[in-house]
């Protein structure tokens, strides 16, 4: 199974740079998104994705991209989507 970066991450992002913005500590965050497989890279989240994001009020430019070693070095906290992403 490939696991792309167009559904649910990128609205994960989006709804944690909104908290972060509304909450005004967005300099306090570097926060971004990515795929553990290539499938998508350089796609725009899924229209359904963009539809619900649009329904809560938020925006996003997000593109997919997948994750690299260097990740590993600049963010603090990798979260995974579900197992078979830690995977």
């Amino acid at each position: 199974v490939s696991i792309g970066n167009i559904c649910r991450s990128p609205i994960a992002e989006a709804v944690f740079r909104k908290l972060v913005t509304d909450e005004k500590v967005e300099n306090k965050w570097m926060t971004d998104s990515a795929a553990v497989s290539d499938w998508n890279v350089g796609r725009s989240p899924d229209a359904r994705a963009l539809s619900c994001l649009r329904n809560h009020g938020i925006e996003t430019a997000h593109k997919a991209r997948q994750v690299t070693k260097d990740d590993f070095q600049t963010f603090d906290y990798i979260l995974c989507m579900d197992e078979s992403n830690l995977r």
